[in-house]
């Protein structure tokens, strides 16, 4: 293909906030060029791009761009849950939970405010626990250390993405009791190392610390130090049955704890009694393993209260026999779910019947058969909606896809841009104004189909 850098002469738009690392965003063109940089400012047909290998700052035309990937701005959360909204035309926002009547979902997020979305376009509800985060990210390379040269990973995406075997780490400043969650997605097998309370970045094996590997479905925790395992292996099928996962690790130095969970279950917990004792860090390190790509992304690092809920099922590794003569057990009997649109899932395996018809702050009212109860919105995993025709909203000339960096995205026309924020309007909420560093990717041209491969080439 031709290249796509022509230069625009007349621009007047107004500018976006400067970035923290000076050319660390990326523009890609619908040609499949892209060019580091930074974003200058952004009109409602153009962008005015900066870039160290450009003259001066040039400007390019939106109907020949493909996305921006930026550096977001990541909030400090405070409140206790995060509702996700799913959307007919596939939209996915987290917010904080306002209200839910037969007309409306209303939301309160960081990035736009209150926003209320049309009833008949809202396709579920699912509530997430939202822990008190120190560290959320990855936010650009240049804040890791690779123990690899030439470096193994590298950044898109608001991700960390493994080109070949090889450490990067970063120090988080770990509380002694604390928690790391992250998402790994991977192509083929899933190997991976991930190390914590760890005192040396640039070690490819860091002599102290904590370890769990992931190896396939098998999970195994060691002490940098020793070497030796602190129990036996466990078994997480999920990472041989996908290729994405939720992964958490809780640890605490005072009891020597630590556990894995994944996809919000519990699937391992072993013990340290030397822990409070050993030399440790507060780092942690991402190790692939193999050469099969590991991407990294919705990284979040916080406190936790020492506590485990729940203790994992038992559970060996790998699918293979332990011991010579031990048969494989069959897997229980298990009844098939019943489908109930009108019950709700609570946070610790219960459910309850109802209709929600209320909200006041973190407490939601529920009707139930029997009478109306009050539940704090954070214990629920989901909210029952009252069956309805949905709709789905109408595309329009001039709508971006804008993407969260926890991996959410939303679509809207884009009507104004102002210096840190952008005006854009859908059916599902009306007319909203958007905090520009919310976002750390945005497409254009979201409609046309000669476009949609070079966006699934460029998905992982």
């Amino acid at each position: 293909m031709k290249p796509i850098f022509l230069v625009l002469v007349c621009i007047a738009p107004l500018s976006v906030r400067a970035t923290a690392d000076e050319f660390s965003s990326v523009v890609r063109f619908v040609n499949n060029d892209q060019l580091s940089g930074k974003l200058e400012s952004l009109s409602m047909d153009r962008l005015l791009w900066k870039s160290p290998i450009l003259e001066t700052p040039t400007a390019f035309f939106l109907k020949s761009v493909l996305d921006l990937n930026l550096v977001p701005k990541h909030p400090l959360h405070e409140a206790r849950h995060e509702a996700n909204l799913t959307l007919t035309n596939g939209d996915t926002i987290n917010g904080q939970l306002l209200a839910v009547s037969d007309e409306a979902v209303e939301l309160d997020t960081w990035f736009a405010g209150h926003l209320k979305f049309r009833r008949v376009m809202v396709k579920a509800i699912q509530i997430n626990e939202r822990p008190s985060y120190t560290y959320e990210g990855p936010i650009a390379l240049s804040e890791w250390t690779q123990s690899n040269d030439p470096p193994g990973w590298s950044f898109q995406n608001a991700a960390l993405i493994s080109n070949t075997a090889g450490s990067i780490a970063k120090d988080v400043a770990l509380a002694d009791e604390c928690r790391i969650s992250f998402v790994a997605a991977w192509r083929g097998s899933f190997g991976l190392k991930l190390v914590f309370f760890s005192d040396q970045l640039n070690a490819e094996s860091p002599p102290n610390g904590y370890e769990i590997s992931f190896q396939q479905r098998a999970i195994f925790a060691r002490s940098c130090k020793t070497s030796a395992t602190l129990g036996p292996g466990v078994s997480a099928p999920a990472l041989q049955e996908n290729e994405k996962a939720r992964i958490e690790v809780r640890a605490s130095l005072k009891s020597g704890s630590i556990a894995v969970f994944i996809d919000g279950e519990i699937v391992g917990a072993w013990t340290d009694p030397d822990m409070a004792q050993n030399k440790v860090g507060r780092g942690i390190h991402f190790i692939s393993i193999n050469n099969s790509p590991v991407r990294i992304s919705q990284i979040g690092i916080g406190p936790w209260d020492g506590v485990l809920e729940k203790m994992p099922e038992v559970n060996r590794p790998g699918g293979f026999r332990q011991f010579e003569g031990m048969e494989e057990e069959p897997a229980p009997a298990t009844a098939p779910e019943v489908s109930d649109s009108n019950r709700m899932i609570l946070r610790n395996g219960d459910s309850i019947a109802g209709e929600v018809i209320g909200i006041d702050g973190d407490i939601v009212k529920v009707k139930t058969p029997f009478k109306d109860v009050k539940i704090p919105v954070a214990v629920l995993k989901s909210v029952a909606l009252k069956p309805m025709d949905l709709e789905r909203c109408k595309r329009e000339n001039g709508d971006v896809r804008a993407w969260f960096p926890d991996g959410t995205s939303i679509v809207f026309r884009l009507e104004a841009i102002q210096e840190t924020t952008m005006t854009g309007y859908s059916q599902n909420f009306g007319t909203a104004e958007f905090q520009s560093a919310a976002f750390n990717r945005i497409e254009f041209n979201i409609y046309d189909r000669k476009l949609e491969d070079l966006r699934v080439m460029n998905k992982w």
